[in-house]
């Protein structure tokens, strides 16, 4: 056995002392432990940190550590974190409340006024979780409601309040170049859509004329300004869109082929609360209420940052309160497409529940103190956003380690871990594992940004003893792939994993 070998094994003996118990290391964990040191030392992560913990969560011995109690940046392992501990403050039976009212009085079938929406976090209300192919889905039954009423006509227009998230719609440690993106979109107590819209763009009928272009939804506050034009039917679809930053024009230009079906570009709104407000003044048009004021002009310049409370008349009537899904039934949603819109509404929300703020500080705050309560020691974790998405976050790999295993012996663990994606199934880790002893069997969050890879979870070996496992390699210029199929080798070395061997 070579000295760092020896090294290793004294370190994995000790394991987490409050969990584990000394259980002598078998031969065949001490070929495992020199196995990932092999892999974990390879020349291309000469400049690289991996952070691993796998642990056995039958009788607790640590099998591996490395670099375990180092901060390291979790990407979207951080929602692991904010996943559980939503779980156990708010509870799986948790709904959101989105109250509609009319501020003003109602004559007949006519508000007059506007029809006013409370939001209080609600992320629900997307084309992923209602699932088809019309993106008001969410929105539809709302109407229906508004009509239930008797209200035909609204001679004012929608109005959201998003004040319950007082804070700015933008997380700490985002990077400026993915703003546009979707899965930066800003975040807002009136989420429609998780945030973004789409361009769609159709070719024209003569090579080149200019593409067609519309947005969908069509009320999404953006201002397009396209020089796309229609390419040769041979030739390949390039596009590129480019939203003008601090502002909702949106520079569309490229080819499309002629012939071609028409192509989808996201991008991420500036306003969640205008969105909100522009989208279900379409769907109340739509669906047979007719909205007299507001709905057509794109042209704010910017994001407001903050969300502004909407003073309410003397004659304002409750007309409705809408209830989101469960926490339980939202859990897939948010952890298997890595959903960073739901996480930040999750740490908000829990500060809101635990604290009476729903501010970022008080979600942190919160989320800390419960990770505290589960033996995460406080320096150990550096807690920013709820999705992983700023690289302000920081967390030992010993503090994922202990949340699974926390989360692994709660009475709402299976809850817990089918909300994580499928390895070779479903989720981020659709396409990864397949055709191997992992493939169905690993449960695990995966972690993506610039420089960062994570992957942990929950892996059953052949002889049906269950591990946890943590993967984080931070700082490495080797290609991402490099770093996945590193992480996907230990993991399938972990599903045919044997004491017996």
């Amino acid at each position: 056995m070579t000295r760092g070998v020896r090294a290793l094994a004294a370190v994995l003996v000790a394991g987490c002392a409050a969990r584990a118990h000394s259980v002598p290391l078998a031969p065949a964990v001490r070929a495992l432990a020199a196995e990932l040191d092999s892999a974990f030392a390879a020349p291309e992560y000469a400049r690289a940190t991996w952070g691993v913990v796998v642990q056995s969560l039958d009788n607790g011995q640590v099998l591996y550590r490395r670099n375990a109690q180092r901060l390291m940046m979790p990407a979207s392992n951080q929602k692991i974190l904010t996943g559980s501990v939503a779980l156990a403050r708010l509870g799986p039976e948790f709904r959101w409340r989105t109250t509609v009212v009319a501020a003003g009085a109602v004559r007949g079938d006519t508000l007059r006024g506007d029809l006013v929406v409370i939001g209080r976090g609600d992320p629900s209300l997307s084309l992923h979780v209602s699932g088809g192919d019309d993106v008001l889905a969410a929105l539809r039954p709302w109407a229906d409601s508004v009509r239930g009423r008797g209200i035909r006509v609204v001679t004012g227009r929608v109005r959201g309040d998003g004040s319950y998230f007082p804070d700015a719609v933008l997380g700490e440690g985002w990077m400026w170049d993915d703003l546009p993106d979707s899965y930066s979109a800003p975040v807002g107590a009136l989420q429609f859509n998780e945030g973004f819209a789409e361009i769609e763009v159709t070719p024209g009928d003569t090579v080149g004329a200019p593409a067609r272009v519309r947005l969908v939804p069509a009320q999404a506050p953006f201002v397009v300004v396209s020089t796309a034009t229609t390419a040769p039917a041979d030739t390949a679809t390039a596009l590129r869109r480019t939203r003008v930053f601090y502002a909702d024009t949106v520079l569309l230009e490229g080819r499309i082929p002629r012939g071609r079906t028409p192509a989808r570009l996201a991008v991420a709104v500036t306003d969640p609360t205008r969105y909100f407000e522009a989208a279900l003044t379409q769907v109340l048009r739509e669906g047979g209420v007719a909205v007299l004021e507001g709905g057509e002009d794109r042209r704010h310049p910017t994001v407001t940052g903050l969300a502004l409370a909407v003073a309410l008349p003397p004659d304002t009537a409750t007309l409705f309160t809408w209830r989101s899904i469960t926490l339980a039934e939202l859990m897939p949603f948010f952890e298997k497409p890595s959903q960073n819109q739901i996480g930040e509404a999750l740490m908000r929300t829990v500060g809101g529940v635990v604290t009476g703020t729903a501010s970022q500080d008080s979600g942190r705050a919160a989320v800390r103190a419960t990770l505290a309560g589960w033996g995460v020691p406080e320096d150990a974790v550096v807690y920013v956003d709820g999705s992983g998405l700023s690289r302000y976050n920081y967390v030992a790999p010993d503090a994922i380690a202990t949340v699974l295993w926390t989360m692994a012996h709660r009475s709402d663990s299976a809850l817990f871990r089918e909300a994580l994606p499928v390895a070779g199934v479903d989720g981020t880790l659709e396409a990864r594992l397949r055709g191997t002893a992992a493939e169905r069997n690993v449960r695990a969050k995966t972690g993506s940004i610039a420089n960062v890879r994570t992957l942990s979870g929950y892996v059953t070996t052949v002889d049906g003893e269950r591990l946890l496992f943590v993967l984080m390699a931070n700082h490495f210029t080797a290609p991402r792939r490099v770093i996945e199929r590193t992480q996907d080798h230990v993991v399938e070395r972990l599903a045919n994993f044997s004491r017996r061997r």
